[in-house]
């Protein structure tokens, strides 16, 4: 008989990536050791939205205790170096205090983003196989103009199944964020835009604790472990710059986000014309902490494929695909979120994306003995709900 157990600490990173959030957490077995295992909570905007995270700044400071069910302390933090209620009070409202301070005001007419401010951001190699059918080929290219505001709806749900022996624990989580792009500038081929967030809806549930939900449009305080998405919603989260391929050339972040498994912020299309059965691919890395402590760089690369185009509709196929073997499986559980399949559709002659949607369906045998197993499902779905072109003042009569 499994044992459903509610004793299950979080410790998460902080960031300002309001789409979805890397999480370790430790399942606590009475007759085991702590085991690390992998979860994911929606806190989106998204990111990177998400990828919608993929452009929002991501910018770690260091792990800190997170609100927990069972009210129990963090296993990765030492016995007697827990902070007291009004120290971790304290440490909350600064916490607050510098993300709102961080945070870029929406800009009050298009242009006015300070794009000199702009790091130049190196640009991903595609390596192209041309299609072994031949055909008819079909040139893809983003086709931005000054003044046009992209509004998207990105919904995210994600769910992990974790057991050790007779102990399980679960954990669910549910994004809806609406996300805008609106277009500053077009010069040499380059497209730079705002990303801003315009409302989110969350909820999480981890194993028999209470759900906890937030809407932005409600009005009500959010649970503080929602505050970063919160803080997110109502203002300029990054200015980027693409170039016709959809590769990132600048951005205002400081660092770059993660890619979680969803994708940069736009599809990178290829440098050729290209036919359907064509394809491209992009290398990634990451690295994954070895059970000494020490980190592993693991190799894998997303490949796209033009599966069809139909009334200027180009769709296409992606997929994440190991290169490193992985066959630790503690490592494997660290790498379950970056390996997702699914479809985009691209819209040629209006040069952009119009829809994107992801799955993860990903298990794990032996993580912590025969006995565990860990389970990942989630799906990303991403669609354009309205383009328009705006005025000067729209954005500041926006809010």
């Amino acid at each position: 008989m499994i044992r459903r157990s509610p004793e299950i600490h979080i410790a998460h990173q902080n960031t300002n990536d309001s789409t979805s959030l890397l999480h370790v957490v430790f399942l606590k077995n009475n007759h085991q050791h702590s085991i690390p295992v992998i979860m994911i909570r929606s806190l989106s905007i998204i990111l990177f939205a998400i990828s919608v995270a993929c452009s929002t700044a991501y910018t770690p400071k260091g792990l800190a205790q997170d609100g927990v069910p069972s009210g129990g302390r963090s296993l990765l933090v030492k016995e007697g170096a827990m902070p007291s209620k009004t120290e971790a009070s304290q440490d909350e409202s600064k916490t607050k205090a510098a993300k709102k301070t961080a945070a870029k005001p929406a800009s009050t007419q298009i242009g006015a983003s300070d794009e000199s401010a702009l790091r130049p951001v190196k640009k991903k190699e595609l390596t192209e196989t041309p299609s072994p059918m031949g055909g008819e080929t079909f040139l893809l290219r983003y086709k931005f103009k000054p003044g046009l505001r992209i509004v998207s709806e990105v919904t995210h749900m994600a769910k992990t199944d974790n057991k050790i022996d007779a102990t399980a624990q679960d954990a669910d989580s549910r994004t809806v964020t609406h996300k805008t792009w609106d277009v500053t500038k077009v010069e040499d081929g380059n497209m730079t835009f705002e990303y801003m967030i315009d409302d989110i809806d969350m909820s999480q549930r981890i194993g028999t604790g209470d759900e906890l939900r937030y809407s932005s449009k409600s009005g009500e305080q959010p649970p503080f472990q929602f505050q970063n998405a919160a803080d997110s919603v109502g203002k300029v989260i990054s200015t980027v710059t693409i170039d016709q391929q959809g590769l990132i050339v600048a951005r205002s972040d400081q660092t770059n986000p993660p890619n979680l498994g969803m994708g940069d912020i736009t599809l990178p299309v290829p440098e050729n014309a290209v036919a359907v059965g064509a394809t491209w691919e992009i290398p990634r890395e990451l690295n994954v902490r070895r059970e000494d402590g020490s980190f592993k760089r693991v190799r894998f690369r997303e490949l796209f494929k033009l599966e069809k185009v139909s009334a200027g509709i180009a769709t296409v196929s992606v997929a994440s695909e190991m290169i490193t073997i992985v066959s630790d499986p503690k490592e494997e559980a660290q790498v379950v979120q970056q390996l997702s399949n699914g479809t985009i559709k691209f819209d040629i002659d209006a040069g952009r994306m119009i829809s994107k949607e992801l799955v993860w369906d990903k298990k794990v045998v032996g993580f912590s003995g025969a006995g565990s197993t860990m389970e990942y499902t989630a799906r990303l779905d991403e669609r354009v709900i309205s383009t328009d072109t705006i005025q000067p003042a729209a954005r500041s009569a926006k809010k």
